[in-house]
């Protein structure tokens, strides 16, 4: 815990705040609101994004922690490239919501954690020394 870096602080608390924002209202019609669970207001968007916020936080969490090993690639990505691309996943989810009339604070919360999870991603890519040129 003595080595933990700031994009790993990041990463926990993005995917924490990603999944707590799915149990918020999502859309908010004053009497009625439902939030990312309900499948009747946005399909299995609000569940899809719950699945990216618990599997960044908890790999990160249990990388950190627990001393868990996970592969080095997972379907052809390292750990940063994989956590750029569901960030940004989540972020067009959440991001392209925020702009209806009902949007609620779920999703405001949800567009602002997958921007952290993306800033951190891009952060830890950028700290990464860059490799020398290899010969064909």
């Amino acid at each position: 815990m003595d080595n933990l870096k700031p994009t790993q602080i990041m990463l926990m608390v993005g995917g924490a705040v990603l999944l707590l924002s799915t149990f918020l209202a999502w859309r908010d019609f004053g009497v009625a609101t439902w939030s990312g669970w309900e499948t009747d207001a946005v399909g299995l968007q609000g569940i899809f994004v719950a699945l990216i916020g618990l599997a960044i936080g908890g790999g990160v969490a249990a990388q950190t922690f627990a001393n868990v090993t996970l592969p080095d690639s997972i379907l052809g990505l390292n750990h940063d490239q994989l956590h750029l691309s569901l960030g940004i996943t989540a972020f067009v989810v959440t991001f392209s919501q925020q702009f209806a009339s009902d949007a609620g604070i779920g999703i405001l919360l949800g567009w602002i954690a997958s921007a952290v999870i993306i800033a951190a991603a891009v952060m830890d890519m950028k700290a990464e020394p860059a490799s020398p040129p290899t010969q064909f």
